[in-house]
């Protein structure tokens, strides 16, 4: 009688975890929540200062993305001279604001092999704070570190990867 209580007890805990939703209600509102907080440009660039990835939405502003990633660069090897030892010191990766324009804001990141991230965000957000853009920079890194520890990618070449583009797309802005 002893080992039937507690099968019991599991039984009832095991057919009742179905009905009780606060996993799904969490997961729902952060999805729901977050349709607003998304980039509109994510470049990844090579050390030497070439695209290694670059995708942007709406796909008409393609060009002028495109112009914005460039011109950071310089915002971004300016950051990275300025705190010199620091960077490498406190192993601070995330550069921050780069330079806010009329429409956009755009962040930077810089991993310890120089390959530099960037992502433009929507001014009208303001909503986004500054952990959410460094989780999804952290997100980004993570993602491209698996695509190094892939054998068969050349470290170098540009990236066509599906899990990476998937990521991408699931921080990207969703144009209804």
């Amino acid at each position: 009688m002893a080992t039937a209580g507690p099968r019991a007890h599991r039984a009832s805990r095991e057919s009742r975890s179905p009905h009780v939703t606060p996993g799904r209600g969490g997961a729902g509102r952060e999805d729901g929540g977050g349709g607003d907080k998304m980039a509109v440009c994510i470049a990844v660039i090579a050390k030497e200062n070439y695209p290694l990835y670059i995708r942007s939405v709406p796909t008409e502003n393609e060009l002028k993305f495109h112009y914005t990633v460039h011109t950071s660069l310089d915002v971004v090897d300016e950051k990275i001279s300025a705190m010199g030892k620091a960077l490498v010191d406190q192993r601070e990766l995330y550069l921050g604001l780069l330079y806010p324009t009329e429409d956009y804001k755009v962040y930077g990141y810089v991993t310890n092999s120089k390959v530099k991230f960037v992502m433009v965000v929507d001014s009208s957000n303001t909503a986004l704070r500054d952990n959410e853009i460094r989780s999804m920079f952290r997100k980004l890194h993570n993602s491209y570190t698996d695509i190094m520890c892939n054998p068969f990618y050349n470290p170098g070449d540009r990236i066509h990867s599906r899990s990476f583009d998937n990521m991408v797309n699931s921080m990207m802005m969703q144009v209804c």
